[in-house]
């Protein structure tokens, strides 16, 4: 298995090298997910990837944001210059840059990032035969999950997010940072909004849940997953991903290590036992607590919920402290100057410390081990029995340091001399892999009058090498010794040259395309899809997503013109189950009513899908890629969901070109960004309702209310709930059948005064997201939409205020028009 390792910056790119990363991954300063990293510029890249190929190591670009329609062809440029600079893959979220890129550059690797959310059988083989050469799965799969995939579609590479940060939503679904802060994480800009403090209600009760718990309750552990590297190997992973291009050199050098070496030794004798010490290292550099993800299934180790950041490891415990701060510890594990402590208290502010001075028996000491007491001064009040925590190991950063700064690993060659008078001098070097590169003087050899070239003068001379990855190993002469002579700068030149030629090949696998060649593919594939912008007014039609029958019909005898009924609070997984009878439910509706769609979840984990459900269903609309290729191969009229992070025209015509019949697009779009959409006929923009911000496969019930996860008592079922943050706003959350967790946005979407703008965009259908409404609530929020469209429509007077205050007296909470202003960052 690859190990694949992160870089933020080049010290922890090197970091990753020096410490056995197979490949490693890393991101510009722009179109990539982590944009709050250091990142690289283009001249950091093109070392990047000549020190690691060099070294037999990979380099992967992320490019693995959504893109304007703006934007696309500026990244294609971006790449282009990378791909010419020899990297290995490419990582990609957005699905119209990624069949410009298998378009313009086909001879470069594609990677599915895990923001693609691929997550089942028919998922993973709908980008395979995209051209993807690997996908990276979402961090929810157990190991089960992992082999039906690897089974389906065998030619695949999988890579799993084996050690680091978890993310409560599934990502590529998660809305939070960007509807609540501006800040997208499908931009690569997420402000973390799971790391804050939030609070469980009931049914509008003003007294908090489970405080006991924790209240950073969207907040995951960290997952550690090197126990476990055999089980991953059998179940055919191909790739071990190293999260934390946010994280420090220290932290990449310290985990990077420890994996190298579990996997060497699983190599060497194809088993293991993970040591204490590999453990306590890893807990040192860095952790929330380490879980094991979802590789087992759901487990209430998953939460994090007492504290969002690095919590460090035990060392011990308060034995007293003085009126003057004065704090006596008794140890339960080694700490030396240099390390930093903090200490949890009861009430107030942890105080946290560097050790700078220590006393052991009243005598200043460097190291103190389990079982001493030592004495520190500290700021702040502790009490006896207070807890203490290392939160910065001196030793261990220092060790990881030290590697980073002795990562002067080179490659050996051998070269081989050939001198033969008045022909160039020819210079060749041969790696230990067989690769051969050839370089020749400028000037001739001619006869020497005195002292010719030697084998001891030329060695000399060609091992210098300094600066480069190589080191001479051993050098043959070939020709005639000790009678031919050239300047020595030619020497030098010609070793500069064959230098150069070994780095082309490592840097060219392939053979990459020339500038000329690929100006022309651009231009090609772009000028297919630039169309005059299509213009004129157009009423759409009027959608509506809900959740049950009840709310279908009323919508319909509202004057819904489509009615997508979700199934994901049909379908019951966990009790006596009819799918015959939903099935028939949805006929029988779409007879009687037409313009019924079920609408698939977003997430179908394998053995999820129960496609008797769509047995003569003629209208479906899906929300993975998986459903999606699934109901286009059985032909099955097909619409694709704002799910699938449709951003720009390229990602909108691919899909149609797939078949699909039309698509909600992200509601991160803004009205200046749909205006550079040269065709909306097909399209459907959200235009009412709450938004589903995290969809989660943890659902955190059962451990904050104290009921055991596998006999779920069904407290979902015992009232409404929300989540509040600090600042007071309310989050309703609900669960599915498949106990997966929601999340929706404080706010209601509200465009009815932006209606009139909206049919000049020449869109194909506007929806309401009823999800949470009852009945009578679809009822009077359809029937205030269709009056609103039917005045437009007339040309009438519309005056938006007294329709926006009829939608105030039904709305669950206060209006927002998301991004449609303000856009995203």
């Amino acid at each position: 298995m690859e190990l694949l390792a992160p870089a933020g910056n080049f010290a922890s790119f090197m970091a990753g090298i020096a410490n056995g990363a197979d490949a490693v991954y890393l991101g510009g300063k722009d179109f990539n997910a982590r944009q709050g990293a250091e990142n690289f510029t283009e001249e950091e890249i093109k070392e990047a990837v000549y020190y690691a190929h060099v070294r037999g190591r990979k380099v992967y670009i992320t490019i693995n944001t959504l893109l304007a329609n703006d934007e696309l062809e500026r990244a294609l440029d971006y790449l282009f210059r990378l791909y010419r600079l020899g990297i290995d893959a490419v990582i990609v979220q957005d699905l119209g840059f990624m069949q410009a890129v298998r378009r313009v550059l086909p001879d470069l690797r594609i990677h599915a990032s895990t923001q693609m959310t691929v997550h089942n059988e028919q998922g993973a083989l709908f980008i395979y035969n995209e051209g993807v050469k690997r996908v990276v799965l979402a961090r929810e799969m157990s190991l089960d999950e992992i082999k039906k995939i690897k089974n389906a579609v065998p030619d695949l590479e999988l890579e799993v997010f084996a050690h680091g940060a978890l993310c409560y939503s599934y990502s590529g679904q998660c809305l939070f940072s960007s509807m609540v802060g501006g800040r997208s994480g499908n931009r690569g800009r997420c402000a973390q909004p799971c790391r804050l403090r939030y609070r469980l209600y009931k049914d509008k009760e003003n007294k908090p849940l489970a405080l006991e718990k924790g209240q950073y309750i969207l907040s995951p552990a960290d997952i550690a997953l090197i126990d476990f590297l055999p089980e991953l190997k059998k179940a055919g992973v191909n790739s071990l991903k190293i999260e934390g291009r946010m994280k420090r050199p220290e932290y990449v050098a310290v985990v990077t290590r420890n994996y190298r070496r579990m996997l060497d030794v699983l190599e060497e004798k194809g088993d293991y036992t993970v040591d204490e010490e590999t453990k306590k290292e890893l807990l040192k550099i860095f952790n929330r607590h380490l879980s094991r993800g979802y590789l087992w299934g759901v487990k209430d180790d998953i939460l994090s919920p007492m504290r969002p950041n690095n919590r460090g490891v035990n060392v011990g415990r308060v034995v007293s402290q003085d009126k003057d701060f004065n704090t006596e510890i008794k140890l339960s594990d080694e700490v030396q100057l240099g390390d930093g402590l903090e200490i949890w208290v009861n009430k107030g502010k942890n105080p946290a410390f560097i050790v700078k001075e220590m006393r052991k028996n009243g005598k200043k000491v460097a190291v103190a081990g389990k079982g001493d007491v030592i004495t520190v001064k500290i700021e702040g009040r502790v009490a006896k029995g207070d807890r203490v925590f290392k939160t910065h190991d001196e030793k261990l950063i220092s060790s990881a340091v030290a590697s980073i700064k002795n990562s002067s690993f080179k490659v050996g060659v051998k070269a081989r001399v050939y001198l033969e008078a008045g022909r160039p001098l020819v210079l060749e070097f041969i790696d230990d892999n067989g690769n051969i590169a050839r370089a020749e003087s400028a000037l001739p050899l001619e006869k020497a009058e005195k002292q010719g070239l030697d084998a001891a003068t030329l060695r000399e001379k060609i091992g210098r090498l300094g600066n480069t990855p190589f080191y001479l190993q051993d050098l043959v002469l070939i020709g005639e010794e000790n009678t031919l002579i050239i300047p020595f700068s030619e020497i030098n030149a010609t070793r500069r040259r064959v230098c150069e030629e070994l780095y082309k090949i490592y840097s060219y696998s392939y053979d990459r395309i020339e500038e000329e060649e690929y100006i022309i593919s651009k231009k090609s594939y772009l000028e297919k899809r630039e169309k005059v912008r299509k213009s004129g007014k157009r009423i759409p039609r009027l959608c509506i997503t809900v959740s049950g029958i009840e709310e279908a019909v009323a919508a319909r005898k509202a004057g819904a013109d489509r009615v997508y009924i979700a199934l994901e609070k049909l379908i019951k997984p966990r009790a006596p189950f009819d799918v015959h009878a939903v099935n028939r439910s949805l006929v029988d509706l779409n007879l009687e009513y037409g313009g019924i769609i079920p609408c698939l979840p977003r997430i179908q984990k394998p053995g999820e899908f129960r496609p008797e459900i769509l047995e003569g269903v003629e209208e479906v609309l899906t929300g993975n890629l998986g459903s999606m290729k699934w109901c286009l191969d059985k032909g099955i009229r097909t619409r694709a969901d704002y799910t699938l992070n449709v951003f720009n025209q390229y990602a909108l015509e691919y899909l149609l070109d797939k078949g699909v019949k039309g698509v909600a697009l992200s509601p991160e779009l803004s009205f200046k960004e749909l205006a550079s959409f040269t065709d909306l006929s097909r399209a459907e923009l959200l235009v009412h309702g709450e938004l589903i911000l995290m969809v989660s496969e943890y659902c955190p019930f059962p451990y904050l209310l104290e009921g055991e996860r596998d006999k779920c008592p069904r407290f979902c079922q015992r009232g409404e709930y929300y989540i509040k943050d600090e600042k007071g706003y309310e989050f309703p959350v609900t669960t599915d059948a498949f106990c997966r967790y929601y999340v929706f946005n404080s706010r209601t979407l509200c465009l009815i005064d932006d209606l009139p703008k909206i049919t000049k965009l020449g869109v194909e259908g506007v929806r309401i997201e009823g999800r949470r409404l009852k009945p009578e609530e679809v009822s009077a929020t359809v029937r205030i939409y269709r009056q609103a469209l039917d005045i437009i429509a007339e040309e009438e007077s519309f005056d938006s205020a007294q329709y926006r205050e009829k939608l105030r007296r039904v709305s669950r909470s206060d209006f927002t028009k998301c991004h449609y202003y303000r856009g995203v960052m």
